[in-house]
């Protein structure tokens, strides 16, 4: 029976992918130019001529297939010139164009995504930038910025911006930021996203960029200062503003910082007026981290935990241990992280990282004791000691490297150093044999020491902070016994260069640590002849000179030989 139309079913032939021919044929395809064989067009560049053909160069760029069928002199010629691109470019990208594939690196990756843009090759572009993509950092993200935004690479262009924000405070100081126009300075500034431990960070930012070229940027400090967010610093840091020059010999620069001081001092003026914070600083708050310490009147008794106050709500928390216990060592915030190194113990330096609430062991092994830590210019400067008694080693943490600084005068241990006016002042400790009251200073730009005033009282292990502006130190062990404590607090004043006493604290302690925010320093921990583990927590209001307990420390946290740090901690890792 012979069959219907309706029946006959046609089935179209199945295709067949045979990707061994296609790799072949490439691969004979590029034997062909590299052997000059059949090539019936030539690429010139930096005097160096490239065989190809216009087939396969027309199938891989609108470029070539527009040179090569219009009647341009190229086409008639059988010459192509790109005489501005390196000849180890064009290289590549006939590479790329008969294969397939291509060597990206550091080295060429910026030079192939301009000529594959030119040659309007979209697939080698997209290679480039997507390693160019995987190797953003502080030190190139403005570059690559500008990069992405002239050939129109918008996923390498986020990128770039995203480490931007996240990495302000050191994109600010790559020559890159510095030679930047005012315009893109003010939009940078003015983004919320910028990420900032505080405010001052921006100012800092903006000082720095102006003085680059201050004969032509000068008259730009006004515009930009309008655009820092002064009402979110402390009015003691607004105060050190109108100290500097640039800003004191400037009556609008002036104006700008007074206006800012009102938001303290007539808080009423200022209601109804949106004042947004950076979102860095929404997220962040500054709490008290105590690291360490002996328990017990048994020295070998070293703590790992980490416990952390807040001081907003008085209320405490635990944080991750740290890797080792640690007892007689010292600490300090650099960078936003926490650095613990030292010890009565031989364990290697630790951080604490807050975004990531975790700690992180560093190499080096610091075999100190008693030794005083303090950050300056994100360089950490560890300062005498036990088995290191005069030394200075200055370690910074982002190359990874540490260099030696000149000695002290004299030896400690067992003392505290602090950083006031951009000097560390370095107060009493001991020497093994005496209990001090000399302080040194020493400035971190020439290297140098110089004597300052002396406390009145020798003292070692005992407290200090600066505040206001002014040192404040607290107990410590008046003599080479652990019985006899020093009750009397002193404060000295920079502008009179002179020590004075202040209220001394309910509970008189050594081996205590402090810290202060804006006029408020928090004492935490220490010890008596009679009770090694005071459970007191007292603050010190230095506007009414005055000492009074805000609450106790947690019970197995009570201790002396601890180091308490102010670290910002992402507000997610804080209970309501």
């Amino acid at each position: 029976m012979p069959l219907s139309m309706e029946d006959i079913i046609e089935v179209d032939p199945p295709e067949i992918i045979c990707k061994d021919f296609k790799d072949d044929l490439l691969h004979k395809l590029n034997e062909l130019r590299e052997t000059n064989i059949l090539c019936d067009t030539t690429i010139r560049t930096q005097g160096q001529d490239f065989p190809a053909h216009k087939c396969v160069l027309s199938a891989a760029s609108p470029y070539f297939r527009t040179k090569f069928t219009s009647r341009l002199q190229e086409n008639e010629s059988n010459l192509v010139e790109l005489q501005e691109e390196k000849s180890a470019t064009i290289g590549d990208v006939l590479r790329f164009i008969y294969t397939g594939k291509a060597s990206i690196d550091s080295s060429n990756a910026q030079d192939l995504l301009m000529i594959a843009d030119y040659l309007i090759i979209q697939s080698l572009k997209s290679k480039a930038s997507d390693f160019l993509q995987s190797s953003v950092d502080a030190s190139n993200c403005l570059a690559l910025e500008s990069l992405a935004s002239r050939y129109n690479c918008e996923s390498l262009k986020q990128a770039a911006v995203a480490c931007k924000f996240e990495n302000f405070v050191a994109v600010v100081k790559s020559e890159e930021f510095r030679a930047l126009d005012i315009e893109n300075i003010k939009e940078l500034i003015c983004k919320d996203e910028i990420n900032v431990s505080d405010e001052e960070e921006v100012y800092q930012a903006v000082i720095a960029w102006v003085k680059h070229d201050l004969p032509s940027r000068e008259c730009l400090l006004p515009e930009l200062l309008n655009c820092v967010r002064l009402f979110s610093m402390s009015k003691y840091s607004l105060r050190k503003i109108l100290d500097e020059e640039l800003v004191r010999k400037n009556l609008t620069c002036t104006r700008v910082v007074i206006n800012a001081l009102d938001f303290f001092l007539f808080p009423g003026r200022f209601q109804g007026i949106p004042l947004k914070l950076r979102l860095s600083l929404e997220k962040y708050e500054h709490v008290v981290v105590l690291t360490g310490g002996v328990q017990s009147e048994d020295e070998l008794d070293h703590k790992k935990e980490t416990a952390c106050f807040v001081p907003s709500t008085l209320k405490w928390l635990s944080l991750p241990m740290m890797p080792y216990p640690r007892s007689h060592h010292g600490a300090a915030v650099c960078c936003g992280l926490l650095y613990v190194m030292g010890g009565a113990n031989s364990t290697p330096m630790c951080c604490f990282n807050p975004k990531q609430n975790k700690w992180n062991t560093r190499g080096r092994t610091l075999n100190l004791k008693d030794c005083s830590v303090t950050c300056f210019h994100e360089e950490l400067f560890v300062i005498g000691g036990e088995g290191s008694w005069r030394d200075v080693q200055i370690y910074n943490p982002v190359l990874d490297k540490w260099r030696p600084g000149s000695s002290m005068e004299t030896c400690r241990a067992g003392h505290s150093t602090v950083l006031l006016q951009e000097h560390i002042y370095v107060i009493a400790g001991h020497d093994g044999e005496v209990c001090q009251n000399s302080v040194e200073t020493y400035n971190p730009f020439t290297n140098q020491w110089s004597k300052a005033s002396n406390i009145s009282k020798v003292r070692r292990f005992f407290s200090a902070s600066t505040v206001c502006e002014k040192i404040i130190i607290v107990g410590g062990f008046a003599d080479m016994t652990i019985t006899n404590i020093e009750h009397s607090c002193e404060m000295f004043e920079p502008s009179t260069n002179q020590w004075s006493l202040v209220t001394s604290p309910e509970s008189p302690r050594a081996a205590g640590s402090i810290v202060s925010i804006d006029d408020i320093a928090y004492l935490f921990g220490g010890e008596t002849a009679n009770d090694f583990d005071l459970e007191s927590v007292e603050c010190f209001d230095l506007t009414k000179n005055k000492w009074h307990t805000i609450g106790s420390l947690p019970v197995n946290f009570r201790g002396s030989y601890l180091q308490a740090s102010l670290l910002r901690l992402p507000k997610e890792f804080i209970p309501n």
